[in-house]
C-alpha cells in the first residue's frame, strides 16, 4: 500500500518533470545516423545526438548532456536526433567528445556509457 507522501511525490514528479536520470547505452563516433539541428559553429566541436524519444521539451543547440565511460566524463551540446530504432538508448558523439572517452584511437563504439541531461526540461 502506498503512503500519502509517496503518492504526492510521484504526482509532483509527473506534473513537473522528474529529475534527470542516467541512461545507459552505446556511444558511436560520428553523426552518420543523425538528423542535425543546424547548430551554429560557435557551439563548438562537442556535440551529441540522442534518440527522438528523449527529446521531450529539450532545446537543440542549447541543452547539454554529460556522458560517462570508464571513469571519464565529457559534456556535449545537444545537436541532433539520432535516427535509430524505437526504444534505443544509444547516442552518437562527434569526434571531440568521443576522443575524450575512448580507451584507444581505433574504437568506433564504446559501451556501456551513461548519459544524462544537465538541465531540467524547458
Amino acid at each position: 500500500m502506498f503512503s500519502k507522501s509517496l503518492l504526492a511525490a510521484v504526482s509532483a514528479m509527473m506534473c513537473f518533470g522528474a529529475v534527470s536520470a542516467q541512461i545507459t547505452g552505446t556511444a558511436t563516433r560520428g553523426f552518420s545516423g543523425t538528423t542535425t539541428c543546424g547548430c551554429p559553429s560557435s557551439n563548438g566541436p562537442f556535440a551529441i545526438s540522442i534518440p527522438a524519444g528523449f527529446f521531450n521539451a529539450r532545446v537543440c543547440c542549447q541543452d547539454t548532456i554529460t556522458v560517462n565511460y570508464n571513469g571519464k566524463s565529457v559534456q556535449a551540446i545537444l545537436s541532433g536526433v539520432y535516427d535509430a530504432q524505437a526504444g534505443t538508448t544509444n547516442i552518437e558523439l562527434t569526434d571531440a567528445p568521443f576522443s575524450v572517452l575512448q580507451d584507444n584511437a581505433s574504437q568506433q563504439t564504446i559501451s556501456p556509457v551513461t548519459w544524462e541531461f544537465d538541465q531540467s526540461p524547458h
